[in-house]
């Protein structure tokens, strides 16, 4: 049975590879938001970087 992988993965594999783009992600996936208020996109969004830099890493910068 062959497994396919889901459009998050690829995310995750290209910021882990790209992590200088976060920030740019981050931007336009907030301004998204702030246009169609849609979180269900936005927290899909922010699991991926949560997993590529780890929620301590976004804890201590929140602080």
């Amino acid at each position: 049975m062959r497994k396919f992988r889901t459009l998050d993965e690829f995310e995750e594999e290209y910021f882990r590879k790209h992590p200088e783009e976060i920030d740019n992600y981050l931007t336009e996936i907030f301004q998204e938001y702030a246009e169609d208020n849609d979180s269900g996109a936005l927290l899909a969004s922010l699991r991926v970087v949560a997993r590529v830099r780890g929620i301590s890493e976004i804890a201590a910068l929140a602080i």
